[in-house]
């Protein structure tokens, strides 16, 4: 549930209208104050020279709905008065823009001409908003990665946007944010119209846009338009900048090196800082092809990151490797001696291990596993090897000026990355080495974003606007050895590994207090290919002092995963063992440490195990949204302007690509395929197709320099 009241005396230029396109409004009166109706009110896109008019109505208003965002020249005309131009009027998308104008009596011939005008108030819509334009983006400093969502922690009721899991999950490296104390989950970011939040994590977008190619980015946090649905935290709307008659061009780069990088405080004694070189460089050209007709733009940004990265692990000594646990201030108790739940066990003399009693297979890890290089028990162990992760982005769109009434763009977004995070224990397998990276292991992949619009006017009260948008996040990430069945081949253990490809490599060894040999991770490695894909269609109907608007918006994401996940004490599809103390202690002794631990590997007695066998190969998911709106604003006075309107949305229960979803019934300890036999496709779950959100605003303009607001809206997520 989401509602607001706002007040506002002072806000930036744009306020509020179509999501891809931005509106134009006002009044013409003549110096007594009398409504001129009649009147012809022509408006030019300066950047394109496309041009839109219309006439008064009887009440002297006038409206221009679905326009490029721009700056636009507007001029009055009415026989008897003279002409009155105003240059430079902003128009941003998913906002209005108000031009009042007041004609003096005179020659036609004769011109008032305002210019360099700046709105500064909110005056026909409702919703708490704010807006970051291009100039924001140029001189305000943004940290490395050249993220526009790092400039929202300027924003009020915004938590501070935070990195988000690792580069293979996230390689646009999206950044995660409350607002208002609403879930993360409910923030809705459409780049030129089309959705852009990741279907597995809903929390990031799927694709960031090079910095140097965003025109605006609109923020909604409050109080939403009927239009504006599938957000109930922010509505984050990010404009892709056009190409003009003029040719524009701009080329940057910026480094960033281990010389303005403190040393590491923990690095050990005698290590020098770290290598780090990380470049940031691209450029933009944008301009005509055809002049007043065909426009393009292009933006491309390199990001190369090299990094000597580190990190501290635990290792066994010599010794305990050996067996030898003299090291130890507490008993070692020998396992084949008490009763079964570890009773009356007798230590180890001298806390020695056998060799006879020491497993061939730990053996084997024990002997692979490095020996500590500095002189402790626990982080005895410093790791260091080159990370690496290359990102590869570019932002296109072509404009297209059909005819006078027609007009058309596309766009084509990608973002190409690749990261080799080596594994801290090399041939071994362990953890990554550079905590930036995430995962360990090899990883690349692609994302794809594309949106195709158009718009077309059949009179300048009936306007016609649809896009459909398309995004999909391939990523691949997977471990070094995957070829190998290590712990079948090498080791000899039974059960470990499989015949498919992703079942390679070593199996876990999670010793406790010591870091992980072998596989470290249960959730790797891991395929996707999410896709999502978006049909609009709005409406635009002006009649006298009504503006309605409707539309559907139909939105429908899937996701492709080959990953063999498992959480707690599970493992992944190699197989795994957990190694405590509890067999080398006994219930009477003093508690266990470390080397209880290790003595339990040695002897090769597991605390727990296992292996997660997924089937089939790929899982899939497939999800859709509908949604329908009508909305009227409605210019009842010259100071008061309502907008009411009402959202139907509906959520069918997802499936798979062939088939519905399962689930398991406890009550009678079953698990039901959805869709196969006498199970229904749905599970037998309905949801709601009464989802119906009714949206309210209201702005009064008081006087020039006071507007009141207030608004009110459900969301449904």
């Amino acid at each position: 549930l989401c509602g607001g009241l706002g007040c506002a005396l002072a806000v930036p230029p744009a306020a509020w209208a179509q999501i891809l396109y931005g509106s134009l409004v006002g009044n013409v009166k003549a110096a007594s104050e009398a409504a001129v109706g009649g009147a012809t009110v022509t408006i030019t896109h300066k950047e394109t020279n496309s041009t839109r008019q219309t006439v008064t109505n009887e009440v002297g208003g006038y409206s221009f709905s679905t326009l490029q965002a721009g700056a636009y020249d507007v001029r009055v005309t009415k026989e008897g008065f003279s002409a009155y131009a105003e240059q430079n009027v902003a128009v941003s998308i998913n906002s209005v823009t108000r031009v009042d104008v007041s004609l003096k009596v005179g020659a036609v011939t004769e011109t008032v001409t305002v210019s360099g005008q700046v709105a500064s108030l909110q005056t026909d819509r409702s919703e708490v908003r704010s807006e970051i334009t291009s100039q924001s983006f140029q001189n305000i400093p943004v940290a490395v990665g050249r993220n526009y969502q790092q400039l929202f922690r300027m924003l009020p009721g915004f938590r501070p946007p935070s990195n988000a899991h690792s580069v293979p999950t996230n390689p646009s490296r999206a950044l995660a944010f409350n607002v208002n104390g609403a879930s993360y989950s409910i923030n809705n970011t459409r780049i030129d119209g089309a959705s852009s939040n990741a279907p597995w994590l809903p929390h990031i977008s799927s694709f960031v846009p090079t910095l140097e190619s965003i025109d605006a980015v609109n923020v909604v946090t409050n109080s939403f338009d009927a239009e504006q649905g599938l957000a109930g935290g922010a509505a984050i709307n990010v404009q892709i900048r056009s190409g003009t008659n003029d040719l524009h061009a701009s080329i940057f780069e910026y480094h960033t090196d281990n010389k303005l990088k403190a040393k590491p405080f923990f690095l050990p004694q005698g290590q020098r800082k770290p290598k780090l070189v990380n470049n940031e460089f691209g450029g933009t050209i944008g301009g005509p092809i055809k002049k007043d007709k065909l426009f393009y733009f292009l933006s491309y940004e390199g990001n190369f990151n090299r990094e000597f990265a580190s990190r501290f692990g635990t290792v066994p000594t010599a010794l305990q490797k050996r067996g030898d646990m003299s090291e130890s201030t507490r008993a070692i108790y020998d396992p084949l001696t008490g009763d079964n739940v570890g009773n009356n066990r007798v230590a180890l003399a001298n806390n020695l291990i056998p060799a006879s009693r020491i497993s061939p297979i730990s053996r084997k890890l024990a002997d692979l596993t490095p020996l500590p290089n500095l002189d402790l028990l626990q982080d005895n162990y410093y790791a260091t090897a080159s990370y690496l992760y290359d990102r590869n982005r570019a932002d296109s769109k072509v404009n297209f000026n059909i005819n006078e009434k027609w007009s058309a763009f596309g766009r084509f977004s990608i973002n190409h990355y690749e990261m080799n995070n080596p594994q801290m224990f090399g041939q071994l397998g362990g953890p990554e080495i550079s905590s930036a990276g995430g995962n360990p292991g090899l990883a690349n992949g692609n994302t794809y974003s594309f949106t195709g619009a158009t718009t077309y006017i059949f009179n300048p009260n009936l306007i016609v606007d649809a896009y459909v948008g398309w995004t999909r996040m391939d990523t691949n990430v997977e471990q070094p050895r995957l070829e190998e069945k290590l712990g079948l081949d090498f080791l000899g253990i039974p059960g470990t590994n499989g015949t498919r490809r992703f079942e390679g490599g070593w199996p876990r060894f999670d010793i406790g207090s010591y870091t992980t040999i072998g596989h470290p991770n249960d959730f790797m490695p891991y395929f996707r290919k999410d896709p999502q894909y978006q049909y609009v269609a709005n409406f635009n109907w002006t009649k006298t002092t009504h503006e309605v608007r409707f539309g559907f918006d139909i939105y429908s994401s899937g996701m492709n995963h080959t990953q063999p996940e498992a959480t707690g004490a599970l493992h992944g599809a190699q197989g795994g063992f957990n190694f405590g103390g509890g067999p080398t202690q006994s219930r009477q002794g003093p508690a266990g440490n470390q080397f209880n631990s290790y003595s339990t590997f040695l002897f090769g007695l597991p605390t727990n195990m296992g292996k997660i066998t997924m089937v089939p190969d790929l899982y899939t998911t497939r999800q859709k949204n509908y949604s329908f709106y009508l909305r009227d604003r409605w210019n009842a006075t010259s100071k008061l302007t309502l907008s009411y309107g009402l959202r139907w949305e509906y959520f069918p229960f997802p499936t798979r690509e062939d088939r519905g979803l399962e689930w398991y019934d406890g009550s009678v300890n079953k698990m039901y395929v959805c869709g196969v036999g006498q199970v229904p496709k749905d599970c037998g779950v309905h949801v709601s197709k009464r989802l119906f959100a009714p949206r309210l605003g209201i702005a009064y303009r008081a006087t020039n320099s006071l507007v009141l607001r207030a608004g009110y809206g459900l969301t449904y997520d």
